[in-house]
């Protein structure tokens, strides 16, 4: 082959190289540019909504930490039943005799830890202060007493801790079922026959568990997905984890004491 011909040979592979290049050049910017527009031409994704349970969860904080070792914190308990209170009254119409029931005894509770704190500083002591103080005779508590309204409290939280339990699985029984359930074991032996009329008529009112799940996310019945009800359901455990100890504890300081008062009201 000759100079001239091995030049020719060389320019024109130098010359498709170029434009090899260029189109390559070329396809990779429109790739990029494709690239970025995507977002642009798909549909907007929809923003989760933040659940609004503040409620629920400063009630799984305060009531966490009433328990210190073997003794009740009565100031942290007084707490956490009054952010108790706020929470239930959130909670429907179902649920607002109990809470009225809460809210009555709480006073009770309250009134005498207000006058002297020191003295009542664990459950235990504010017991033992009353009872030293012979306000009571014998189990026979005085109607307007902290031992009183503790322990309808107690009475109070036992049957929501049995409601709330039936609540964690999806195929659980119907909260109106689980609440007569609880009722009868828990409130039902140390109520007259008015009150024996009176709560499980409103216990009939009891919605579906899904209602109460989405009352507790503070989302509507329609905004109520998976992801919320795992969510509720494992703050609904963190509280039962909460309250069964508690209530444990509650029940023997009482019974130690010799206050446990089981006549009918």
């Amino acid at each position: 082959m000759s100079s001239k011909a091995s030049t020719r040979s060389a320019q024109t592979s130098k010359t498709i190289g170029k434009k090899i290049s260029k189109g390559m050049q070329t396809a990779q910017s429109n790739i990029g540019k494709f690239v970025v527009n995507i977002p642009r031409a798909l549909p907007p994704r929809k923003r989760k909504r933040s659940l609004k349970c503040s409620k629920l969860d400063e009630v799984c904080k305060n009531f966490s930490a009433c328990l210190k070792g073997t003794e009740v914190d009565t100031a942290q308990l007084i707490k956490a039943c009054r952010a108790h209170l706020i929470f239930m009254k959130s909670g429907g119409n179902s649920l607002r005799l109990v809470a009225k029931d809460l809210e009555s005894n709480l006073q009770k509770a309250e009134r005498p830890f207000k006058k002297s704190p020191k003295q009542g500083k664990t459950l235990s002591s504010l017991l033992e202060s009353e009872r030293q103080a012979g306000i009571h005779q014998g189990n026979v508590l005085k109607e307007q007493s902290a031992a009183m309204g503790l322990l309808w409290i107690r009475r109070s939280l036992a049957f929501q801790l049995e409601l709330y339990s039936s609540f964690l699985a999806k195929d659980g029984p119907h909260p109106r079922d689980a609440a007569y359930a609880a009722y009868s074991k828990h409130l039902y032996p140390f109520h007259g026959w008015a009150l024996r009329k009176v709560f499980p008529a409103s216990l009939s009112q009891m919605p579906e568990r899904q209602a109460f799940i989405a009352k507790f996310a503070g989302v509507s019945l329609e905004e109520l997905n998976e992801e919320y009800d795992r969510e509720i359901v494992k703050k609904l455990k963190s509280l039962v984890a909460a309250w069964d100890p508690l209530i444990s504890t509650w029940e023997k300081d009482f019974e130690r004491l010799d206050l446990e008062d089981t006549r009918k009201v």
